[in-house]
């Protein structure tokens, strides 16, 4: 049909050291590209102060390389214990799938801004604590530097899969052969 394309690499295939962008750079909502792991923390922390009523942040780990586990809650009571259901969402667990990495970033973006304003919204937040955890695998998503996604590993800076870094009710504790990384005990 004559339809021209153009195949992208896939972003662990490219580490292009020229792609490096000035990580001061505002990035706006909704995120249409990826931002550095600076502006990253920078995003996480400016939801927390602009929404301090519904968002709390709690960095449940500081990894051997300085990058952080993050994750926001959102509620109307962030930093209460409440008897209500309670819903974790998490991405990116293999540095190289980073499609969710930006779906939560929007998906928090649209839940604080919405949240007064649209009912359904409203609801959710009023009567259930929603966590999201954006980045569970800072050091592959940022393999390359931390000003770009590509060079992205599947693995952590180990080299382990986290996904299979779990205990596993058939195949024992350590069904990969690999100890607990610094990420899989900060989840469990």
């Amino acid at each position: 049909k004559d339809i021209h394309f153009r195949v992208l690499l896939h972003p662990n295939q490219v580490i292009d050291k020229n792609v490096i962008r000035d990580h001061k750079t505002n990035l706006s909502f909704p995120l249409e590209s990826y931002p550095s792991y600076p502006q990253y923390d920078s995003i996480m922390k400016m939801f927390a102060q602009d929404y301090p009523s519904i968002c709390a942040l709690d960095t449940f780990a500081v990894l051997a390389s300085g990058k952080k586990l993050l994750m926001l809650i959102i509620s109307d009571q962030p930093n209460l214990k409440e008897k209500e259901p309670a819903f974790f969402y998490t991405s990116t667990m293999h540095g190289d799938e980073t499609g969710g990495y930006i779906m939560m970033l929007n998906l928090i973006d649209t839940l604080l801004k919405n949240y007064g304003k649209v009912p359904r919204i409203t609801q959710l937040v009023d009567d259930v604590k929603i966590c999201i955890n954006p980045l569970a695998n800072p050091d592959g998503l940022y393999a390359g530097n931390d000003f770009s996604v590509s060079g992205a590993t599947r693995t952590n800076a180990n080299g382990v899969d986290l996904n299979r870094n779990f205990p596993d009710p058939e195949d024992g504790q350590h069904p990969d052969g690999f100890s607990w990384q610094q990420e899989t005990k900060a989840f469990m």
